[in-house]
């Protein structure tokens, strides 16, 4: 899997540093997704924000999703 967004620091193992520099290969303990939990993964970016897990009413129709993970705040707006 390519371009993954978003994975937060306590989802990877044993992170060496609060912010993660591009490059930096890490094993994810995320399991929202299948096959992601003990995936080896690389940091494409990293930035310090807030993040959310939202539950929403997809505008393409279809039943509401519950607890999805993660959005971040340029991704959201007040409407």
């Amino acid at each position: 899997m390519t371009n993954h967004k978003w994975v937060i620091h306590e989802e990877l193992e044993d992170p060496a540093a609060p912010t993660l520099e591009k490059g930096t290969e890490v094993t994810t303990l995320a399991d929202h997704m299948k096959g992601m939990k003990g995936a080896k993964a690389e940091i494409e970016s990293a930035k310090q924000t807030t993040v959310y897990m939202i539950d929403y009413v997809p505008t393409t129709g279809g039943d509401e999703v519950k607890n999805h993970k993660w959005v971040v705040e340029d991704e959201l707006s007040k409407k």
